[in-house]
């Protein structure tokens, strides 16, 4: 289905978030990764509403800046933060599941900038764009090894 998707990019995400107490709590599902790119789900529970009942922004921007620094890490195979983004809410999210996608736009050798969109999906009805995302994701030098 995901022909760009390389396995063992994606069982590497998927593992590390395990260990995350945040990424615990939200439970992002990473789909796909590879080639600068994810596809990630997060399925929508009744803790995640604000109080007019549409998924909270802030899990919103979550998931946005999660697949921005996976999309980043897809793409050089190496360890990445977040430098700066910027979410744009377009409409309220009102369904049972959030999607994430994300590809890297450039990567240099210490910056890539990454786009995502986000969905919001509901059982027969056709997924809507509620939100994207640009990034600039800082990549991590190398470790080196300790001169004693």
């Amino acid at each position: 289905m995901y022909e760009w998707s390389n396995p063992e990019m994606l069982a590497r995400l998927n593992s590390t978030s395990g260990t995350v107490g945040f990424n615990k709590w939200l439970q992002p599902r990473a789909l796909a990764a590879g080639n600068g790119m994810v596809e990630i789900v997060v399925e929508v529970r009744d803790d995640m509403r604000q109080h007019h009942g549409y998924v909270h922004g802030g899990c919103i921007g979550a998931l946005a800046d999660m697949a921005c620094a996976w999309a980043g890490a897809a793409n050089e195979g190496r360890d990445v933060v977040t430098s700066n983004f910027t979410v744009h809410f377009l409409r309220p999210a009102q369904g049972t599941t959030l999607r994430a996608k994300a590809r890297t736009i450039r990567s240099g050798r210490t910056l890539a900038t990454v786009e995502a969109e986000i969905l919001v999906e509901t059982p027969g009805e056709a997924p809507r764009l509620c939100a994207t995302a640009l990034a600039s994701i800082a990549v991590l030098p190398e470790a080196r090894p300790r001169v004693a």
